[in-house]
């Protein structure tokens, strides 16, 4: 072999060698950006969804307290939340509370429980608590692949390069729920 050969040669495996590194960069920025483009859907589903619960508590407030004149201070704790990122996510527990002490007030008064209105914000309320449980869900599971994700190789690198950071999980009543016995679902 000659000189030109082996150069040749040396060069055609260079070139195979970025090629692959290509692709397999492309793949991985690929794979990376699908992920983080369902995170972010999730989190502005999560976000309408905790939206969606606030305004129907804030109906239930309204028509518990013009018609029947009960006031609380979860009440007015909770008008003053707002919902504008996933990290509203901590006034939940308010929220929570919030609505408790609503069904407390339901059922302690009658006249509130023939009310059709107010029957049917209950429903959807507790529709959109299967929504919010289950949006939560598949956001913490696409936060926890991409967070698995940017901490392996290649995907570090390019998260470097493109500053991507670890989300946090959103925390929810479903996570604290403990199953001692296997037959619980």
């Amino acid at each position: 072999m000659t000189k030109t050969n082996i150069v040749l040669l040396v060069i055609e495996i260079i070139l195979v060698f970025v090629f692959l590194c290509l692709i397999l960069y492309r793949y991985s920025k690929e794979k990376l950006d699908n992920n983080l483009r369902k995170l972010n859907d999730s989190e502005e589903d999560c976000i309408n969804c905790l939206k969606s619960k606030y305004d129907m508590l804030l109906e239930m407030i309204k028509i518990i307290e013009t018609k029947y004149k009960v006031e609380s201070k979860a009440f007015d704790e909770a008008k003053k939340v707002t919902i504008d990122s996933v990290n509203s996510f901590k006034n939940e527990k308010l929220l929570n509370k919030c609505y408790k002490e609503i069904i407390q007030v339901k059922e302690d008064n009658k006249k509130i429980k023939e009310t059709k209105n107010f029957k049917e914000l209950i429903t959807n309320y507790n529709q959109n608590e299967l929504k919010i449980i289950s949006t939560r869900t598949y956001h913490n599971k696409y936060t926890l692949i991409y967070n698995n994700l940017i901490k392996k190789f290649p995907y570090n690198i390019i998260s470097k390069f493109k500053k991507y950071k670890i989300k946090t999980l959103i925390d929810g009543k479903e996570i604290n729920n403990n199953f001692n016995n296997d037959l619980e679902v």
